[in-house]
């Protein structure tokens, strides 16, 4: 008890509610833009953290943390396009909740799922961070292998109604993955490899460039080759609630417990990310709500479920990648290693060390993390009713700031680097010129994201895991969590085809 009052006077103070609220909003603003992410976010404000005391500082980057992960679902719901690739499967059902006029209630919704998020996954870190960690250690190249499977699996279910476009889509997006350096070998394999050696494309596609490309400048293109309308009064959209009944949160409590345990074990495994931790909570909702019995709205036809589930495992991740972080020194995912840099940089070094000797900037890291939380929350709800107020702008007004800001988002990607943003400039047009197309023959684009996200790590993890085994392919079938994660795709694969068979027999 005395170490945490010791934890929490060094940030009981106005200088760091004031810095964090600073971040939250800060954060929550470079979130919704598209292709700033928070560990762009994060090494922005790096600056400014070092000038200040140590649980200050920190406090301030995780506010950054939380606001732009949580800020991310306000493009993805209202216009469907992604803050970054954490909001992916929050597009679908939250599109289609604000073209049903429900965007007020989705965005209150986000809000809420990701406070629920990142609160559910402080508790664990609190709780469970030295067992969590201990359990992350025994996830080796095999078991990373098999869990990228069961995300490639997914790609089934955030296919719509054709399967098989959307499996040839995930091909495509794994095909995409490969371009670039053998990550063993280094050798090129890129068509024309003399020729784009000297270019960016050499250290493989920039994902939040192909990312932009693929969801925004492909949608502006799709928008404007509709029949030209004239400029219209667009009548502002009347938001009647934003808070989701209390009913609503009971019947989804499965939802919830699903996609907090998913995204605070994903995001606690070194190494995966919340790309991959959405995706599969996106997944075991839709499964909870084919089997609700008719309680639960089915995913994909603009339910609150939609939002929900991926929203509370992108939220979750964050306290799950800061358990591997604090105890073991071992970043989650880029946003964690760049706070990692920021301890180091203040003279703190994370592990064990860190719990043995200084237990009370322990403590003081998990307060500002409930801090960070609670800002985002409160300003991200204060800004419900103006979100949508974008879209009251005509399209053809809004259609050019979308693509000017996707541009932007693509160049700043590359930070200092001129080349390389032109080169991003370029692959975000490209990928939103094969988005449009793909867009206008109902290929669905998610498994595309799916399979660029996963085939890096799926192939590299794969190759590892047999070369450490001396060559046995079957090294994937002597280890318990390899056999678990095995038997889960497996039956994410029949399952849905052994429904489909009795709804015909039927």
């Amino acid at each position: 008890m005395e170490l945490f009052l010791q934890g929490l006077s060094q940030i009981a103070n106005i200088s760091t509610v004031v810095w964090m609220a600073i971040g939250s909003i800060v954060g929550i603003i470079l979130g919704a833009l598209p292709g700033l992410t928070a560990t762009m976010g994060i090494a922005l404000m790096m600056p400014i953290a070092f000038q200040l005391p140590t649980a200050t500082g920190i406090g301030l980057l995780l506010a950054v943390y939380c606001g732009a992960v949580s800020g991310a679902s306000i493009p993805a719901i209202l216009i469907g396009i992604p803050g970054n690739p954490n909001a992916i499967a929050t597009v679908e059902d939250g599109l289609l909740m604000t073209k049903s006029g429900k965007a007020g209630e989705a965005l209150g919704g986000a809000v809420v799922a990701s406070f629920i998020g990142g609160i559910g996954s402080l508790l664990v870190l609190v709780l469970f961070s030295p067992l969590v960690a201990r359990l992350t250690l025994a996830f080796g190249p095999a078991e990373k292998t098999t869990l990228a499977l069961v995300g490639l699996v997914i790609i089934a279910s955030v296919s719509g109604n054709n399967i098989l476009k959307g499996l040839l889509m995930g091909a495509f997006g794994m095909a995409l993955a490969f371009l670039g350096t053998d990550p063993f070998s280094n050798q090129l394999r890129i068509p024309f490899a003399k020729v784009l050696a000297t270019t960016p494309l050499s250290k493989g596609l920039d994902l939040t460039s192909a990312l932009i490309g693929l969801f925004g400048i492909s949608q502006v293109f799709f928008e404007l080759s509709k029949p030209f309308e004239k400029v219209q009064k667009v009548e502002p959209i009347k938001i009647d609630k934003i808070f989701p009944p209390l009913r609503k949160l009971l019947d989804m409590w499965k939802i919830i417990l699903s996609s907090l345990g998913i995204g605070t074990l994903i995001g606690a495994i070194p190494g995966t990310g919340a790309s991959i931790a959405v995706f599969m909570a996106y997944n075991s909702a839709k499964t909870i709500t084919e089997n609700s019995k008719g309680k639960l709205e089915p995913l994909g036809t603009g339910a609150l479920e939609g939002v929900f589930a991926p929203e509370v495992a992108n939220n979750a991740v964050t306290g799950g990648a800061l358990i591997p972080a604090l105890a073991l020194g071992i970043p989650g995912d880029a946003a964690t290693a760049v706070l990692i840099g920021a301890l180091m940089v203040k003279g703190v070094t994370p592990g064990f060390h860190l719990f043995a000797t200084n237990m009370a900037l322990v403590y003081a890291i998990f307060t500002t993390m409930l801090v960070a939380n609670i800002f985002m929350a409160l300003f991200q709800l204060l800004g419900v009713r103006l979100y949508p107020k974008v879209l009251s702008v005509p399209q053809q007004v809004l259609l050019p700031q979308i693509l000017v800001l996707s541009f932007i988002g693509a160049y700043a990607v590359a930070g200092q680097a001129t080349a390389v943003g032109i080169f991003n400039l370029g692959t975000a047009l490209v990928m939103g010129l094969v988005g449009y197309v793909l867009k206008k023959d109902n290929y669905p684009i998610a498994p595309i994201v799916l399979g660029l996200i996963l085939g890096g790590m799926f192939e590299e993890n794969f190759r590892r895991a047999v070369k450490l085994a001396g060559g046995n392919y079957f090294v994937f079938l002597t280890k318990p969590i390899c056999l678990l994660f095995i038997g889960f795709s497996i039956l994410s694969i029949a399952l849905p085809a052994i429904k489909q068979r009795r709804a015909r027999t039927k």
